[in-house]
């Protein structure tokens, strides 16, 4: 079997989880992304633990989390999800543009970290990008 490293070509329906404390952005994340009929979103939470939980049972390609949230921010989240499931990818949103954020992702684990004020194309860039094993910032 090939690693997405060696073959970069995303896999061919990407199973998401998406992961924000606010629940309007959460909903409107899913709503946006099921758009991309390459995209399935299998669940959604709203904090780091809540994430790590469900990337347990549902092993998903990719982690689309909010930096900042309560009880486990994502950070820490990326960190163990990175940890316990290698292959899962994880990218990083923020609403803040910080160097600080992209130099703390890339510690954590993290493929990319996407801006929350960006275009849904550039979103959609970024996951592909990350799906096919490349780091995005944008």
């Amino acid at each position: 079997m090939q690693s997405l490293n060696e073959n970069p070509a995303p896999p061919s329906l990407a199973r998401v989880i998406v992961v924000d404390d606010h629940d309007l952005l959460r909903a409107s994340l899913r709503s946006m992304l099921e758009c991309d009929h390459g995209l399935q979103i299998v669940d959604e939470a709203k904090d780091g633990q809540e994430a790590i939980e469900l990337c347990r049972l549902h092993r998903p390609d990719l982690v689309l989390m909010d930096v900042r949230m309560p009880r486990v921010d994502g950070f820490e989240a990326a960190r163990r999800i990175k940890k316990e499931l290698g292959t899962t990818k994880v990218l990083m949103m923020s609403a803040y543009n910080n160097d600080e954020y992209v130099s703390e992702a890339i510690r954590a684990g993290a493929e990319g970290l996407v801006l929350k004020l960006c275009s849904l194309e550039e979103l959609w860039e970024a996951v592909r990008a990350v799906l096919c094993g490349e780091f995005r910032y944008c």
